[in-house]
């Protein structure tokens, strides 16, 4: 079992903002897709908007958001 640490909440606040900020910056950066796998995505996302939706109410929210 580990030595328990005991650290200050000031310190402890201080350590949780340090790793939320790196999560946030590593989360931000969108990695870069292969070429064939980025044309796959791109075709489904056509066929996907071209396809009627098989929930009636979603046609509609859709026509909202638009």
């Amino acid at each position: 079992m580990r030595n328990r640490i005991d650290i200050d909440p000031k310190h402890s606040r201080a350590i949780v903002q340090e790793i939320g900020e790196r999560l946030r910056a590593f989360l931000k950066e969108e990695p870069e897709l292969p070429g064939s796998l980025r044309t796959q995505i791109d075709r489904l996302r056509e066929l996907d908007e071209q396809s009627p939706s098989i929930i009636p109410s979603a046609e509609r929210w859709n026509k909202l958001r638009r």
